[in-house]
């Protein structure tokens, strides 16, 4: 039982965390992964934000 939901949380976790930047083009992520290290992720998650959030704005 216990094994099971610690798969669960497993396959989980690697759902939200590994696969988030899929669709993301591979030398971004090369270039926040060389400039920001350990925490490319982050980096890289608020750049899209702010790209996002300025897209939204020119089309409004």
């Amino acid at each position: 039982m216990i094994k099971n939901i610690l798969n669960f949380f497993d396959h989980t976790y690697k759902n939200i965390n590994d696969y988030a930047f899929d669709k993301v083009d591979l030398q971004l992520v090369k270039y926040f992964k060389t400039e920001y290290g350990q925490d490319w992720q982050s980096a890289l998650t608020e750049h899209l934000y702010k790209k996002k959030l300025n897209n939204d704005k020119k089309a409004a």
